[in-house]
């Protein structure tokens, strides 16, 4: 059997087979077999007719078209072999010609190739907000609101700083308004502290000394700054109507961290929220970092990506969003029917996005390979630990033992996506450790198995690996086990 292949665009390969006289004639008597066990020949128990009568019978055209597939299957799957190639999905058959001699073509897909840039060479500011006197004041003043207590007036007043207004408000932008209600529906209740950082200057100032039932119209100037896009840096009209109003009763500061059930001073309480606003404020500037940095490697990186492939990710994306109903106890064909899809259209909507996180994934997969970044089995059994943690002392050792692999699996993944996220900071920001000699004992720590897999990389936004300009690399990556959680 004579092979030819040409590489084509999309990771497809094209195989031109040609078959030696022998499988012809062999598949021939297999074709005339068959057909003698279907049909009756006059002469002939069925089974029984040979094959030269069968082929006078029914005609040599009729013959070939019954060993058509089963040549071609038989000589695709010898050619896979021969050739070592390891399709991602099924062949397509593109053309057959019987005539003197029986020759097809086939296109099959193969591993995507990824050629990545020098992404050592990428380099993303790790850009940390700092954490001011004022916004910790303000985060205090959140946990003290979360213990206030509102009391209704002994006797009717205007409305006074501090107070909580209940009303209904309508926000006119450019003589149209902005909340949508059913038609002739009341306009609903919303709750408003009236607190000069609680509002628009414009509004407070607006509704100080209003009265319960009472109706104002308030001109306001909006800042360029508002998270609205609706209202930003226009002039809005406020109609409100107050409904009722209430004192807020804040605790004493004093008061706060038994209420808290915090072990320390208020001074500590104050030091403890710096601190976790100060690691919010490091791991946003890390996602940012991540992601930027992802976005950048994507960019630089060349692909050569299967349709196949594409499609399977956009399955598992629409079963993802499956599985993310059922909790809520929605299937997938409810969603579908309420869209008015198919489950083929959905699929086709999700393919841009499938296509962007299958490079993720297969640029993510490039970086831990190159970065030889392995697991040991000790720190995914200190993993496990850490997640046994989280139940009764009685329970831990059962549910250890029913741990499945799939469990283990994900565990491992986790610490994996770990080490990633802190490899691709540390390259964004310059710092990375020089690269390990291939086989050395700095691939993982001596004495201890280690695990090198090709997980669900982390995407920081979603989200789920590199190679470069200089020397570019090739890689074709057939692993099915993927990595934008940055995404491993």
């Amino acid at each position: 059997m004579k092979v030819t292949t040409e590489k084509l665009p999309k990771s497809l390969l094209a195989l031109d087979i040609e078959l030696e006289r022998d499988q012809l004639e062999k598949g021939l008597d297999r074709a005339a077999r068959r057909l003698s066990q279907k049909y009756t020949v006059p002469g002939f128990r069925k089974g029984k007719a040979p094959r030269f009568i069968i082929e006078n019978y029914f005609g040599r055209a009729a013959l070939l078209e019954e060993a058509t597939d089963d040549l071609v299957n038989k000589a695709y799957r010898q050619a896979l072999e021969e050739q070592q190639i390891n399709p991602v999905g099924p062949g397509n058959l593109i053309s057959v010609d019987p005539s003197e001699i029986f020759r097809f073509r086939i296109t099959v897909p193969i591993p995507p190739t990824t050629i990545i840039p020098d992404y050592r060479a990428i380099q993303v500011p790790l850009e940390i907000e700092p954490v001011t006197d004022e916004m910790v004041n303000r985060a205090m003043e959140v946990i003290r609101d979360k213990h206030i207590v509102l009391k209704e007036l002994e006797e009717p007043r205007p409305a006074q700083q501090g107070d909580q207004l209940m009303v209904r408000i309508e926000t006119i932008v450019e003589g149209e308004t902005l909340e949508q209600h059913e038609e002739d529906a009341e306009v609903p209740e919303t709750p408003l502290v009236l607190e000069p950082d609680r509002l628009v200057d414009d509004l407070y100032q607006g509704l100080l000394g209003i009265n319960i039932d009472e109706q104002r119209e308030i001109s306001a100037a909006m800042p360029e700054d508002h998270p609205n896009e609706e209202v930003r840096g226009k002039q809005v009209t406020f109609k409100v109507h107050v409904t009722g109003i209430q004192e807020r009763l804040l605790p004493e500061w004093d008061e706060l961290t038994t209420l808290e059930e915090f072990e320390g001073s208020i001074d500590e309480l104050r030091d403890q929220t710096r601190h976790k606003m100060e690691q919010t404020a490091r791991s946003e500037a890390e996602k940012q970092l991540i992601d930027s940095y992802i976005d950048t490697l994507v960019e630089q990186t060349e692909y050569d990506l299967p349709d196949v492939m594409i499609r399977e990710m956009a399955d598992e994306m629409l079963e993802n969003q499956a599985h993310e109903l059922s909790r809520y106890g929605i299937t997938l064909d409810q969603m579908l029917t309420y869209r008015g899809q198919t489950r083929e259209a959905a699929q086709e909507m999700l393919l841009p996005e499938a296509e962007n996180q299958l490079k993720v994934r297969l640029a993510l997969r490039a970086v831990v390979q190159r970065e030889q970044l392995n697991i040991s089995e000790n720190e995914i059994e200190s993993e496990v630990q850490e997640l046994l943690q989280e139940y009764a002392e009685e329970q831990r050792e059962d549910i250890a033992k029913t741990m499945s692999e799939q469990i283990w699996m994900s565990i491992a993944n986790a610490v994996l996506n770990r080490k990633l996220q802190e490899r691709l900071i540390a390259i964004a920001t310059g710092t990375a450790p020089p690269l390990p000699e291939p086989g050395s004992a700095e691939a993982g720590e001596e004495g201890e198995e280690t695990t090198s897999l090709a997980a669900e990389p982390v995407a920081a936004a979603t989200p789920e690996v590199i190679e470069s300009a200089e020397t570019p690399v090739a890689e074709t990556l057939t692993d099915e086990e993927d990595m934008r959680e940055t995404g491993l």
